[in-house]
């Protein structure tokens, strides 16, 4: 019996000893040489878009002993070596890599120590643009040109994908030239001090990706038509003081006439008895105005409204003696009444104006939707 178990124990250790060898051949190429030592490989990598070029940033952490960050594309046919010295801890560079043509690129990364030793590859993705990229780009369309005493009024419709900002290029009164910016989230852009009458240019410019290091430009255009001569008072302070009468539920109140709504108005007073004609506002300007002229709407589709006088006074009770008319017009066939004042007539007399309403064509309701001022 001793001898069948000395016979089953050697069979076993014949084939345990073969088992191993077997292993051993399996990793033998691995431990050839010796122990494999790799230096620290990146934290993290990123690629940024930019107009023919690209901006490498690496974090590395705890690698006080590397001495480069090799950057490796085109399936390795070109490569960076940037030197290094990087501090204990968390710690960042930044590179450009320029003259990239426009494609998409794999990069690969591997940091390399003192002593020789290379780090694991770490892969990443990045992108160059260039005239491929410009020649999709189109700019932001205007919606609206006004001109104003503080300036020209631009006006924008919704901004394309990508659209970082817009510019305008305009003359200045005194000749000079002057840009204009706004963000792509607002809709509309002032450009103080434009001259009245004059062109300007408007581009858009756009970035091909989220962080891009370089904005595209779409090619200066030309506004088809000039400014207006004459410009239109911001009236953003001004406030209506007072009114005759009204019936606010019906139209919104006296204070539409100043809202740039046409579909509000301020209607005279109906409801628990008809107020009586004339019906008057007294809206203060804030300061005197030269008035070029004046526009006056009144209902959408009504016609009540039939003749408009325009006062102006230093002081803003309707009654008293210190008004002065400035202009005077009757409503046609439709719900815009333009009344010119020559220079002659000076207008500058007072900051307070009143609309006032002295007949109507059905008699005694009359309605006003908006006044609006114009100097020249």
């Amino acid at each position: 019996m001793k001898k069948i178990y000395s016979i089953v124990l050697f069979s076993l250790s014949i084939f345990f000893l073969a088992s191993c060898e077997d292993f051993m051949d399996i990793h033998q190429e691995y431990i050839e040489g010796g122990e494999i030592i790799y230096a620290p490989k990146p934290d993290s990598i990123s690629f940024i878009a930019g107009k023919g070029r690209i901006l490498f940033r690496c974090r590395a952490y705890n690698s006080p002993n590397v001495k480069t960050v090799n950057v490796y594309w085109n399936d390795g046919a070109d490569s960076l070596i940037i030197p290094v010295t990087f501090n204990a801890g968390l710690d960042s560079i930044e590179q450009v890599l320029d003259n990239m043509p426009e494609k998409s690129y794999t990069f690969n990364v591997r940091m390399v120590d003192n002593f020789g030793h290379n780090s694991l590859t770490v892969t990443n993705f990045g992108s160059s643009y260039s005239d491929a990229y410009l020649a999709t780009l189109n700019n932001r369309r205007i919606k609206n040109v006004a001109l104003t005493d503080k300036g020209g009024i631009i006006d924008w419709y919704s901004a394309p994908e990508g659209l970082v900002r817009n510019e305008v290029r305009y003359t200045k009164n005194d000749g000079t030239l002057a840009i204009a910016q706004m963000p792509e989230k607002d809709y509309s852009v002032t450009c103080p001090d434009i001259k009245a009458g004059s062109f300007f240019e408007y581009r858009s410019l756009y970035i091909p990706e989220e962080e891009a290091i370089d904005t595209f430009a779409t090619a200066w255009v030309k506004w088809e038509e000039a400014l207006p001569t004459e410009y239109k008072y911001d009236r953003s302070d001004w406030k209506v003081l007072a009114v005759s009468d009204e019936t606010a539920s019906d139209g919104g109140g006296m204070n539409t006439l100043i809202d740039d709504d046409l579909s509000t108005y301020w209607h005279s007073q109906w409801d628990g008895g008809n107020a009586p004609l004339p019906h008057w506002a007294i809206i203060d300007m804030q300061s005197p105005k030269k008035m070029a002229k004046v526009e006056l709407y009144r209902r959408p589709g009504n016609t009540d409204a039939k003749t408009a006088q325009i006062f102006v006074n230093d002081k803003p009770e309707a009654d008293d003696a210190g008004w002065t008319k400035v202009a005077e017009g009757v409503f046609g066939d439709g719900d815009k009444l333009q009344i010119d004042i020559p220079s002659s007539v000076v207008t500058t007399k007072g900051r307070y104006l009143k609309i006032y309403l002295p007949d109507t064509n059905r008699d005694p309701f009359t309605s006003i939707a908006e006044i609006y001022v114009y100097g020249k």
